[in-house]
């Protein structure tokens, strides 16, 4: 008997050779290259989803015949560890961090006020993978406040970052660091098995070292939890900061180049650490992880130009507008739009001068031109993605739910006949997306 179960087991794990030897040589017949830097492979993922219990845990009959609660959490945790180590016969020399329930929350509330449309998406997200969905999602907001934080540069001010962006950016790259390189740092409130304290969400004192106020900081320590608990791979996070610190010096791409490149640094940095929360890590699920990003990171430019005019930069590639564009003109409507319409009556001569700082029909023409071509760049890398989406597995699906609102605003940029100055591009569509959202979700199909 001993010996028929060593036989079948061997032939499992040879037919499991043969399946990863197979995927390996098939994703080399694809158009693009693959990703120049590694990837783990996922050792478990021939291990099937685990499915819901038939029997409802909360019913009365079965709360007088179960157990108390401590008591089945310490024989779960115990059961749990003592089967992983059997299987695998390794003892587990690294533990993974604690979280606590503060921290997490702030991160949702962190990208649910600055990034809704990434906090609908983390909720449709599986249970095990929420917490540090959130957790990257709050990173990127983070990253991106520190340029959105900074007013408009006056008249006379050097290009580019000023000392304080450029301590705030070197913070959080200190804090990265800290993480990989130091996997047995752990906050001090976790060495001693203490709760977070209030003092920890109060303004750093002076006394403080930057070495001890990294894990003071609620987004580090739910990082750390999520890199040691799903394994998140440092290149993803490492370009995804590069990204954000390049974009402190620019204030225009200079090419689509320029464009796509930034918009893959993010995004798809973004969704292969998302895919990595599901522990999926397959080459063929990053290519359309690729494509997918750079549409997103597209439209997301789009989205986004309104208020970077403000801070008299322009998200559209230069090579899109003719050598002549008058971007002072372009500046000048987007802040006269955006500016509250007064009461009082305004005379001849300013309304005159009005018309003369603003975009004339020719120079709209122009501009629409070029975020209709944006569009249809955008367009044609999510529908790449749809396509191949056949490649991606089934629970792996809802890490490409941020496509269907970029889709959306193509929609509607497309019925706005690709007028950035419409309205109604500004309305929210909380219900729509969160119905389309659904819809993916329980399909999916995204």
């Amino acid at each position: 008997m001993k010996a028929d179960r060593k036989r079948i087991t061997d032939l499992a794990f040879s037919s499991r050779e043969h399946r990863h030897q197979y995927r390996s040589s098939s994703i080399s017949n694809f158009l693009l290259p693959p990703r120049c830097y590694p990837r783990k492979k996922n050792s478990m993922s021939f291990i099937p989803a685990t499915t819901c219990s038939i029997l409802n845990p909360c019913h009365p009959l079965l709360r007088l015949l179960s157990p108390p609660l401590e008591s089945r959490r310490r024989f779960a945790s115990d059961t749990k560890s003592a089967d992983s180590t059997q299987q695998h016969g390794i003892e587990r020399t690294k533990t993974t961090p604690t979280i606590f329930t503060k921290d997490f929350r702030y991160c949702v509330d962190l990208v649910q006020n600055r990034d809704r449309e990434s906090y609908l998406c983390g909720l449709l997200m599986p249970s095990d993978a929420r917490k540090a969905f959130f957790a990257i999602r709050a990173w990127n907001v983070e990253l991106a406040s520190i340029k959105d934080g900074s007013g408009p540069k006056k008249s006379g001010e050097e290009d580019g970052p000023n000392v304080a962006l450029r301590v705030r950016i070197q913070w959080w790259w200190d804090a990265l660091s800290r993480i990989y390189d130091d996997p047995q740092q752990k906050p001090q409130q976790q060495l001693h098995g203490k709760s977070v304290n209030e003092n920890d969400y109060t303004p750093f004192s002076v006394s403080d070292t930057l070495a001890a106020s990294y894990f003071k900081n609620p987004i580090v320590r739910v990082l750390n939890h999520a890199v040691h608990d799903k394994q998140l791979t440092k290149r993803f996070l490492e370009r995804l900061s590069e990204a954000r610190e390049t974009d402190l010096h620019n204030k225009q791409p200079e090419s689509t180049t320029d464009m796509i490149e930034y918009a893959d640094s993010i995004f798809s940095s973004l969704l292969y650490l998302t895919l990595e929360t599901v522990d999926v890590r397959d080459e063929s699920v990053d290519i359309v992880a690729q494509h997918a990003g750079i549409g997103i990171g597209l439209v997301t430019a789009l989205r986004g130009i309104r208020f970077r005019l403000i801070r008299e930069e322009c998200s559209i590639p230069k090579d899109f507008f003719p050598a002549n564009f008058p971007y002072d003109k372009l500046i000048y409507t987007n802040n006269s739009s955006l500016a509250s319409d007064d009461d009082d009556e305004e005379s001849l001569t300013e309304k005159e001068n009005l018309k003369e700082n603003q975009l004339n029909e020719e120079e709209r023409q122009l501009l629409k031109d070029a975020v209709e071509q944006v569009c249809i760049l955008a367009f044609s890398h999510l529908s790449q993605a749809q396509q191949l989406q056949s490649n991606v597995p089934t629970r792996a699906r809802t890490c490409f739910l941020p496509v269907i609102p970029a889709m959306h605003y193509l929609s509607k940029l497309e019925k706005a006949e690709y007028d950035i100055f419409d309205d109604k591009l500004l309305e929210h569509d909380n219900l729509t997306i969160l119905v389309l959202l659904g819809r993916t979700w329980l399909t999916g199909v995204f």
